[in-house]
């Protein structure tokens, strides 16, 4: 009996790779929010935008594995947890509270360390994709 041959599209279409794919896209959409932020800094009665991914991805994760994600449907079943401050993924909403007359919600150092966050995730992925699609090209091309 023989091993099931996988073809060049199941290869690339693999749960690790779809799951680094959907975090890639997570990633850019959270860096074009943030660049949205800091163009609107000074922009009076400006409402922060912000993407959390990270408890979706692990949702999907999960189910493509077969399991059931964890959730708060009630903050007194979880000691400690808010349903609108944390969900069981550990995204945490963030309040940026500064004392700003123009009602904007945008602090510019916080924006900064997320944006810095954002690009380091981005390149760590990449470089995880870069070496994982390494091993298909040396597979495909029999170790050479």
């Amino acid at each position: 009996m023989t091993a099931p041959r996988l073809g060049m599209r199941s290869l690339l279409e693999s749960a690790p790779l779809a799951a680094a794919r959907a975090a890639l896209d997570g990633l850019t959409r959270r860096q074009e929010a943030i660049s949205s932020n800091v163009a609107n800094v000074d922009t009076v009665g400006y409402r922060r935008k912000s993407v959390t991914f990270e408890s979706a991805l692990k949702d999907q994760i999960a189910a493509a594995r077969g399991e059931r994600p964890l959730r708060v449907t009630n903050a007194a079943h979880v000691p400690g947890a808010s349903m609108s401050g944390r969900d069981m993924g550990g995204a945490e909403t963030r309040d940026v509270v500064a004392s700003r007359n123009d009602d904007n919600r945008v602090s510019i150092d916080e924006e900064m360390a997320l944006l810095a966050d954002t690009q380091l995730r981005y390149q760590a992925l990449t470089q995880s994709m870069n070496g994982r699609l390494g091993t298909l090209r040396n597979i495909i091309r029999g170790g050479r």
